[in-house]
């Protein structure tokens, strides 16, 4: 899968759960400027997306089973799940779309299932999986609990020290899983 098809791939599944959040679209941006996808580019895919959604009406499970047919015709999205993709590659994409799932605080049974899917047809390992959304829910965890601290710590020098404390915890935990996606690739 090329970047653009991992960009597709994203908007689509963001588009999953019927609205594409706010958060979910600045994580979109990040993810994008990650995988070298230009701003160009990006309003390109999200435009094919939503032609895809609206005037073929299929949603992103559907696009995914569509491309896995052997006999299908064309190239919807040209989202190939096999071709150039390593299995560290994989687990990162599992991984971005665990986080965008959690972009809006709340991961969708209908993400669930295409991340799950996901997981299964590239026979991702069950406890790497479980260890991104345990990853993931810590994240969202330790946000509002910094979100907390910013609205209603007053003491400042107390209140920077929690906020360096959970910055510094924040990146830890998104360290760790980028360790474990890269001793998938070992």
């Amino acid at each position: 899968m090329d970047r653009r098809g991992q960009a597709k791939l994203y908007y689509l599944y963001m588009m999953s759960d019927g609205e594409v959040s706010t958060n979910e679209k600045k994580l979109f941006t990040t993810i994008c400027k990650e995988i070298d996808v230009d701003a160009d580019a990006k309003k390109g895919i999200i435009k094919e997306c939503e032609r895809i959604a609206k005037s073929e009406r299929l949603n992103c499970m559907e696009v995914l089973l569509k491309n896995i047919e052997i006999s299908y015709p064309g190239e919807l999205l040209n989202i190939d799940l096999s071709k150039y993709v390593s299995d560290s590659d994989k687990a990162a994409i599992i991984w971005n779309l665990v986080n965008l799932g959690y972009a809006d605080a709340y991961f969708t049974n209908a993400e669930r299932a295409i991340v799950e899917f996901l997981c299964e047809y590239w026979e991702i390992n069950n406890s790497v999986y479980q260890e991104m959304i345990d990853v993931a829910e810590t994240i969202l965890s330790l946000e509002k609990h910094r979100k907390w601290v910013e609205e209603e710590l007053t003491d400042s020098e107390t209140k920077q020290e929690k906020l360096k404390q959970i910055k510094k915890d924040i990146k830890y935990a998104q360290e760790s899983i980028k360790i474990t996606i890269t001793e998938i690739g070992l």
